[in-house]
């Protein structure tokens, strides 16, 4: 067994449950929906305080894994193995409010997948406050194992973008903007302490040299944009209020890309979504569940 794995088995055999303080500000909620691409014009609920039905983005709940993150990865960037995240799962248990001060995080560590080729781990994270659950959210990091390397698997149609898929009801473009990752990065601290080594994000030199053409969007601003572009369509897909999404990353969405978005209700709140970036290839594959009820609309 590579040193590398070893080294990261322990630390998630020693991991146990953590908790974190995970206070959030209108500040922050409005900083988050300015990074998903929300604007005065096309999100003003998201953006303005005093706007009707100002609101979050039920995808803001990814963010209380943010501090377990860290921790996650300063335990493990030592190991020298190349890591993405590959998959995301959150779920909100009521609107998220603009603020709260007394939200702790609860998170636990453990391997849900194990190859030759690969490991894979599994942050779980529940939040709550003042004893009431606030938002559930699951993310799995694969990390890429050295017998991998020669044997990676060959492209698909699926994969790649061409894949069939029909019947979406709402397609969307949308235009990603190399400050969207800045203002992520701003919103989780991240240039602080330099903690997180996410040069992947921010630095084009860094990002060449992992076999990217560009700096990669953050997976949760790409499900930002995703998850704020099906609330603005809500009404056409016959859904409420967002309420959760369980997504895959299949491919980078570059800092400057152009998205191709398709929706399609699959019934009971759940929609289908899929997010193909400039090279023709799906970035991101996955569902989102709303109220059943389109009454329960949320704002734009």
């Amino acid at each position: 067994m590579p040193d590398g794995v070893s080294e990261i088995l322990r630390f998630v055999e020693g991991w146990g449950r953590r908790a974190y303080p995970v206070p959030w500000s209108v500040r922050d909620t409005i900083t988050y929906a300015i990074a998903t691409g929300a604007d005065a014009h096309n999100g003003r609920a998201l953006v303005w305080e005093s706007a009707p039905g100002f609101g979050t983005l039920a995808t803001f709940a990814t963010r209380f894994a943010h501090e377990a993150l860290v921790d996650f990865a300063t335990g493990t960037r030592h190991a020298g193995l190349l890591s993405f995240a590959r998959a995301t799962r959150v779920r909100v248990h009521r609107p998220l409010a603009a603020e709260c001060g007394d939200a702790v995080a609860s998170a636990s560590l453990a391997v849900a997948e194990r190859t030759a080729g690969r490991l894979v781990l599994r942050l779980d994270v529940e939040t709550s406050a003042g004893g009431e659950p606030i938002a559930d959210s699951s993310l799995d990091v694969h990390f890429r194992l050295p017998a991998a390397d020669g044997a990676r698997r060959p492209p698909t149609a699926a994969r790649d973008g061409a894949d069939g898929d029909t019947g979406w009801r709402v397609e969307a473009r949308e235009t990603v903007h190399p400050y969207q990752a800045a203002v992520f990065r701003t919103l989780l601290g991240l240039t602080a302490d330099g903690r997180v080594q996410d040069v992947m994000h921010i630095d084009p030199a860094e990002s060449r040299r992992l076999g990217l053409p560009a700096p990669a969007l953050p997976g949760e601003v790409t499900l930002g944009i995703v998850a704020r572009l099906a609330v603005q369509n809500a009404a056409r897909l016959g859904v409420g209020e967002l309420r959760g999404a369980a997504v895959s990353y299949l491919k980078p969405v570059a800092d400057a890309d152009r998205l191709v978005l398709g929706f399609a209700p699959a019934g009971g709140g759940t929609v289908r979504a899929r997010a193909v970036n400039g090279d023709g290839r799906v970035a991101l594959r996955g569902e989102l569940h709303f109220h059943p009820d389109p009454a329960r609309c949320e704002a734009s």
